[in-house]
């Protein structure tokens, strides 16, 4: 068979000759063009969401601003016609609201059975038919990072008991599933009149995505039709400055960002034995996947001035030596951080991060790197400090503040606390303590 295609191939070249007096080579070129190798880069931001120091919640000075984000929060669209124009149910909802369980929502207009909070309708939740108990929601548009402030009126209905028929179940959730930004129930004025008596409930919580749904839920012991009323919800933008603590210290929340001067989690110019804190922030990266750790950096133990307590300070007493790094407070304080994966600003036996226990200057030896990836929700760390002995027992961390030793009296520390990312790709087994950070700054010269 060889002979033969060779045979067969031979006369068709001689063909070729004979017609044209050339050959004809059959043949093919593919050429890859505009071939690149570029850098990839990795994005990380950062939010703070939420700060508390004995037991006072960071707040700050928060104005709403901004148009409402709520479509149709006073329920007045459509106009009831149903019942002579007195009340009317929607089995899928109305305009920004969609019924997602229950038999519908049921509007009712001119006072029907109670006035208004504002306008001329309001909205029942426990309406009429199987399921009368409804859950409606609204899914708004959000910026990851960004805070909000939820408002809406809740009375009971007029004439109606028992005491607990009047809830209203209220869950703010993000619809990427990253987590609970606010559960609650409300429960307005137990007295049951025969007028209706609204009650302003205000709910701030930071979005974790870019959509966030609005949910609220009949949460009443009876599902007779008669439930509690919901009227003029809005949801807006805060725009908030540094806050300061009643008992010391300065307090700041922001929302996603690159940190720049000013954006400190802690500013505390007096602490005792005893004081304790709690922050949460979020961490997301673009672009790659990535390995972070936040550690300590740029440590200054400054002395000021070993006073007498410390020179006397068992077990072991201060030096005279006063100065940058002559200090103890980095030892002195104690950290406890967690990944706060359901969001509720508390350890629930979530992953572990750093031990409790761990003082502030031990944190990058002890810190378990964690896993982002790129694009995805942003990821909540919970960091919990003690000036003290910082325990746990399960899901409860306690501060002891008879731990904190005579040593660290009138010391300072200023330090730089880092949030690094690096890629994923070929850096496995990352370890905190070797992401190339000094931990102490230098000492500066005896002038």
């Amino acid at each position: 068979m060889k002979r033969i295609l060779i045979s067969v191939g031979m006369i068709a070249v001689v063909g070729a000759l004979a017609i044209g007096g050339t050959i004809a080579f059959y043949n093919d070129t593919e050429t890859s063009t505009g071939n690149i190798f570029t850098a990839g880069s990795i994005d990380l931001k950062v939010d703070h969401t939420y700060a508390e120091y004995n037991g006072e919640v960071c707040v700050g000075n928060c104005d709403p601003t901004g148009s409402d984000l709520i479509v149709n929060g006073g329920f007045e669209t459509p106009v009831v016609t149903d019942n002579s124009g007195q009340w009317q149910i929607y089995p899928s909802g109305v305009s920004g609201w969609a019924v997602i369980a229950g038999a519908g929502l049921e509007l009712q207009r001119n006072s029907v059975a109670g006035a208004p909070h504002g306008g001329v309708q309001l909205a029942e939740l426990d309406s009429h038919g199987a399921g009368s108990q409804s859950t409606i929601e609204q899914i708004i548009s959000t910026v990851p990072g960004q805070k909000y402030q939820l408002i809406f009126w809740h009375s009971r209905r007029p004439n109606n008991g028992p005491a607990d028929d009047n809830e209203i179940e209220l869950n703010v959730l993000v619809t990427s599933s990253s987590g609970v930004l606010v559960n609650a129930t409300v429960l307005a004025d137990p007295t049951v009149g025969s007028a209706t008596n609204w009650k302003k409930y205000t709910y701030n919580f930071i979005a974790l995505d870019t959509q966030t749904s609005i949910r609220f839920s009949d949460s009443g012991s009876q599902a007779d039709t008669l439930g509690g009323y919901l009227d003029d919800v809005s949801v807006r933008e805060l725009s908030c400055t540094p806050d300061t603590y009643q008992n010391g210290g300065i307090c700041t929340l922001w929302g996603e960002q690159d940190l720049g001067s000013g954006d400190t989690f802690w500013y505390f110019p007096d602490i005792k034995p005893g004081d304790e804190g709690t922050n949460i922030l979020s961490l997301h990266v673009y672009d790659n996947d990535a390995f972070v750790c936040l550690v300590p950096s740029n440590i200054k133990d400054d002395e000021n001035t070993a006073v007498e307590p410390e020179l006397t300070a068992l077990p072991t007493p201060d030096t005279p030596d006063d100065g940058i790094q002559n200090g103890e407070l980095s030892d002195e304080l104690e950290f406890f951080m967690w990944q706060d994966t359901n969001g509720n600003n508390a350890f629930d036996g979530e992953p572990i991060l750093v031990d409790e226990g761990t003082p502030f200057n031990q944190i990058p030896t002890e810190m378990v790197a964690m896993s982002l990836t790129g694009n995805a929700p942003i990821s909540l760390v919970g960091m919990s400090w003690c000036a003290g002995d910082q325990t746990r027992v399960g899901n409860v961390v306690s501060c002891d503040g008879n731990g904190m030793g005579d040593i660290a009296q009138t010391d300072s520390m200023l330090a730089d606390f880092v949030a690094y990312a690096i890629q994923q790709r070929n850096n496995e087994g990352l370890e905190c303590e070797n992401v190339g950070l000094p931990l102490f700054a230098p000492t500066p010269p005896i002038p």
